[in-house]
Parts: C-alpha cells; structure tokens; sequence
C-alpha cells in the first residue's frame, strides 16, 4: 500500500510539473508593414526651404513585410520571444520645376533584431488573446538621388538605434504543436532624428506557430 501510494504521488507531481513546463516555439509571419507619413512632409518642407518650386510628390507608404520569431512559454498566460523582423522598404518620389527642373527619389528600409514579454488570455482550449510589450534594435537605411539638368546626385544614410513597440492579437490552436496567430504591432519612432528622420511604422501580419 505505501509502495502504491508513493508511486501514485509522483505520477501526480510529475503530471503537474509537466502541466506548468516551459514549452519553445517557433512563430513565422508575413503581412502588410505601413509608415507614417510624417517623413514625406518633412522632406517636402525641406525642400521648399531649399528653394525648389513647382514641387509634386508620392509616397509609396507600405510594403511586404516578415518576421521569425523563437519564443518561450513561461505559463499559459506569460512567454518571452525574441528574433528578426523585416518591415520592407517605402519610396518617396518628387518631381519639380525650379530652380532647375528635376526629380528625387529616396528609399528607405528598415529591420532588426527585436525581443518581447507577450502577455495571454486563454479564452477556451484553442482560442486565445495576446499583447505585448518590447524593444528592436532598429537599422534604418536610405538612399536618396536627386536629378537635374543632366547632373545626378545620390546620397546614403544609416542609422541603428533601438526603440520600443508594442502588439496586440488573437491565436487558434489547431493541436498541441500547430496554430495561427494574427496580430498588429506598433514600432515607435524608428531611425535617428539627425540622420535618416523618425517615423513610426506598423505591421498587420498573420503567422504559424509551432511548439516543440
């Protein structure tokens, strides 16, 4: 009886230790990245000031973006993850017509590594509701050209700085191992004020997750 007995209660802790257990996984998402446009008017307010008239630009303001993401489950309600996004690459276009008539064109890009608390609500067995809270160390690379009576111009600049983001999604579990994850996520203030300017940027993205 007392062999029955210890045997039983370690089945029980290790049933309860293996409920509580960290569990890894692996998170890959693709979605639409969308910048603020706060860079294309500072741009055209600087050229204005530069003297340029006759001024008309476009602003390319969203693009292909993806993540990979390697997280770890604390609890089923608090996990840690880290890994590398990619928020694509936005385009400016300028065409103007003084003081001699020309063209610009700036590219940026911008992507990092990034580590995040996420924060979940198990609403039912599969279902559930997420936020959270992090920081990428954010590269921010742009090249601009500039045309204008058969002379051409070009210029890069680079900045890597971290800032802070913050998401918020949902999660349907088809199994133990598989789900879907939808989420958006704010990325506040990307790039260096001095060189390449800030924007904030923001990706809707759906991902598959799975644990191991």
């Amino acid at each position: 009886m007392k062999i029955q007995n210890m045997t039983l209660a370690t089945l029980l802790c290790f049933a309860a230790g293996s409920a509580t257990a960290a569990d890894w996984y692996v998170t890959a998402a693709v979605g639409q990245s969308k910048v603020d446009d706060k860079a294309a008017i500072e741009v055209n307010e600087e050229l204005v000031d530069l003297g340029v008239t006759g001024l008309s630009s476009t602003f390319d303001d969203s693009d292909t973006a993806y993540q990979l993401q390697l997280g770890y489950q604390l609890t089923p309600n608090w996990a840690f993850e880290g890994g590398y996004v990619d928020l694509g690459k936005f385009q400016y276009s300028a065409a103007f017509t003084g003081p001699v008539a020309g063209n610009a064109v700036a590219e940026v890009k911008a992507a990092g590594l990034n580590i995040a608390a996420v924060g979940s609500y198990p609403v039912n067995d599969q279902f559930a509701v997420f936020g959270k809270i992090g920081a990428i160390n954010a590269k921010v690379e742009g090249r601009a050209t500039a045309t204008g009576s058969g002379v051409s111009a070009t210029e890069d600049i680079s900045a890597t700085k971290a800032k802070g983001y913050w998401g918020v999604g949902a999660a349907y579990d088809f199994n133990t191992q598989l789900g879907l994850q939808f989420e958006w996520e704010r990325f506040n203030n990307l790039g260096d004020e001095a060189k390449t300017g800030e924007s904030d940027v923001d990706l809707l993205s759906l991902g598959v997750k799975f644990r191991f």
